[in-house]
């Protein structure tokens, strides 16, 4: 729904919370699944790369929440299908299927190129297949999250702007 710029920017910032979290939590634990890690030394190793994603993926999601017009091409997508804010649970859909599609490609590219290719030094031809191997199952929660989260967030972020929704 529309708003203004500095509920925008209070929004994206709280809803990129609990991205950062669920999409590092799930893309850590596979990007690490198959390496030859000692069983006593995973949680380590674990905690420690969640916790470098957690930072990278919030600084990524803060520009693509800013900067790209992902809700404008949900609400496209959506009315493209007929559908409007008052058809609800299918808009919603529609509209955190698109988003979490952008968020996600642009966190799987730039972790995935990080992770693997920058710290640990995988040539540039593992960056695809790592990108599949992990795309779906970030997509999923990033989906799950966004879906339950994002009304939340819009509604602190307008309560902390005093920027009431738009009458549907």
């Amino acid at each position: 729904m529309p708003m203004q710029p500095k509920t925008k920017l209070v929004n994206v910032l709280i809803m990129n919370i609990p991205m950062a979290i669920c999409l590092s939590l799930v893309a850590s634990y596979l990007g690490l699944m198959g390496q030859p890690i000692p069983p006593e030394a995973f949680m380590g190793v674990y905690l420690k790369s969640v916790g470098m994603n957690i930072l990278m993926s919030y600084v990524i999601s803060f520009f693509v929440g800013m900067f790209i017009p992902a809700p404008k091409w949900g609400m496209a997508l959506a009315g493209k299908l007929g559908l409007t804010p008052r058809d609800g649970l299918k808009f919603g859909l529609v509209m955190t299927a698109v988003i979490n599609l952008v968020y996600v490609i642009f966190n799987s590219f730039i972790l995935t190129y990080v992770n693997a290719c920058v710290l640990n030094g995988a040539p540039i031809q593992a960056l695809l297949p790592g990108i599949l191997g992990s795309f779906l199952p970030c997509y999923l929660v990033g989906f799950i999250v966004a879906f339950v989260w994002a009304p939340i967030a819009e509604k602190i972020a307008r309560n902390v702007c005093n920027d009431p929704a738009p009458e549907m």
